[in-house]
């Protein structure tokens, strides 16, 4: 792993912050956020939220209708389950939206976390996780009257930048601080797990453990009765993404280049090829394939046991997840020609967007 291209990565998304506080429309200084349902893909970039349609990529609408200079949008959009979008700023605002698709107005925000939401929560029903940079995991009731919603919080520690995972017992929530938190639902008491390096990554739930990446070169799986660690892989380089399980394996891919099949029940490596660049984005299982996206733009297809099929090189840089809509695969380069790209199964460009000014 290069030293100099971890660097980049968080200088540019310092630049991000920076340029939020000057005057007039901050830039896409940070790649962007993504997500999909069945009628609409949604693009969080710069100081935009673009809604595009999900068929020939016309934009539908973008949020908010006129540029706000303190708004920056960094994290994919999660949805309630009534198909509103929540997304946070990254911006000088510190606000966190709700957002009506078919309005396309904010239907509640919250303004008083003390830093950037760069995580996506984590939606529930009717509850909201939300991680913020401040090191605090907010928690709101969307069927509270109450104007901010906050049924609870509790203060973690360090800065929280991934969706976190729960089950029935526990929320999980990684941070840069190296620590893995344990959350009880119940009493809000917490738990720690210190790992060997900065977590920005989500955590995996799998086979009744959680399997979490680190920049300390390692991917680990803990058991979250006791804390304990049940196997532990080093990798050649950071695992900045999250891992995704299918059938009994692992996939995740590390800032070297390499890309990983994992035994879940062992952390025994079954797999490991090194295609053409840093990987950061969290791969997409899609059709019995696995899609992981490079650094240099490229679109990768594995079949599991399989040799990567190239589906599309992209100009611009990918450290966005892909998202699927329906057969299709959205990806979002960064500082590329097109801001979304739909590929096909076959990886061929169904549509492609770019703003107008």
């Amino acid at each position: 792993m290069k030293a100099n291209r971890i660097a980049l990565i968080f200088a540019l998304i310092l630049a991000a912050f920076l340029l939020s506080a000057c005057g007039g429309t901050p830039p896409a200084a940070t790649w962007p956020g993504l997500a999909a349902d069945s009628n609409a893909a949604y693009l969080t970039n710069g100081a935009t939220v673009y809604a595009l349609r999900l068929k020939d990529g016309q934009e539908l609408w973008r949020f908010p209708e006129k540029p706000n200079s303190k708004l920056l949008f960094y994290s994919n959009p999660v949805f309630t389950p009534d198909g509103q979008l929540i997304f946070g700023s990254s911006g000088n605002d510190h606000s966190i939206f709700r957002v009506d698709t078919q309005t396309h107005t904010s239907t509640w925000s919250y303004n008083k976390a003390k830093d950037h939401w760069m995580a996506s929560p984590l939606v529930d029903g009717n509850l909201v996780y939300a991680p913020n940079a401040d090191g605090t995991l907010y928690v709101f009731d969307m069927s509270m009257q109450d104007a901010d919603k906050l049924a609870w919080s509790v203060n973690l520690g360090g800065k929280l930048w991934a969706t976190p995972a729960k089950d029935d017992k526990n929320i999980y929530v990684t941070s840069l601080d190296h620590h893995l938190y344990i959350v009880d639902l119940q009493t809000h008491n917490v738990k720690s797990v210190v790992l060997d390096g900065a977590i920005p990554g989500s955590p995996a739930l799998t086979q009744g453990q959680l399997v979490v990446g680190s920049l300390g070169k390692s991917l680990k799986a803990v058991n979250p009765a006791d804390s304990s660690i049940a196997w532990s892989l080093t990798t050649e380089s950071w695992v900045w993404g999250s891992p995704i399980l299918v059938g009994d394996a692992l996939y995740f891919g590390d800032l070297g280049g390499n890309f990983y099949t994992v035994n879940a029940t062992d952390g025994t490596v079954i797999e490991k090829i090194k295609p053409d660049d840093a990987i950061l984005a969290t791969p997409l299982a899609i059709n019995g394939q696995i899609v992981f996206v490079t650094e240099s733009g490229t679109v990768y297809s594995l079949t599991p046991g399989g040799t990567p099929q190239n589906m599309e090189t992209l100009k611009g840089k990918l450290y966005t997840a892909p998202v699927a809509a329906g057969n299709m695969i959205l990806v979002a380069p960064f500082q590329g020609d097109f801001l979304l790209v739909a590929l096909d199964p076959d990886g061929k460009v169904v549509w492609s967007f770019t703003p107008a000014k």
